[in-house]
């Protein structure tokens, strides 16, 4: 967190992708594939990146309370990289799968699915 705070991306992602390796067990495991993600997403627009390191949080930690965050931010990955389908099908699933999701992520999801013209 501390790379992270001073802005270098570069080594925060290496550092936080070596946690989730060596300690898949700890709790903060999914916190640290969550910071990878944000990080791929948010500061690098590496959207295929992102999507990877969303995808597997999920795929991991489906209850980890990083997961709907995850959804949501794995969705608008498909979105920036024209899967427009499969981004749609992962904001749709979001509130069935994580019912107890912040409302602030629940409305987002429902307004970039609006926006998207999802059906």
């Amino acid at each position: 967190m501390n790379l992270l705070s001073r802005a270098q991306y570069d080594q925060a992602s290496a550092a936080f992708r070596n946690f989730a390796a060596t300690h898949p067990e700890d709790d903060r495991a999914s916190a640290a594939l969550y910071w990878t993600g944000d990080i791929a997403y948010s500061t690098k627009k590496d959207y295929d990146q992102a999507a990877r390191d969303f995808a597997e949080l999920l795929k991991k930690y489906p209850k980890s309370p990083r997961a709907p965050d995850s959804m949501l931010k794995l969705g608008l990955s498909l979105f920036e990289l024209g899967q427009m389908k499969e981004g749609c099908a992962a904001l749709a699933a979001l509130p069935a799968k994580y019912p107890d999701a912040s409302p602030a992520i629940a409305t987002r999801a429902r307004n970039e699915r609006r926006d998207a013209k999802c059906r």
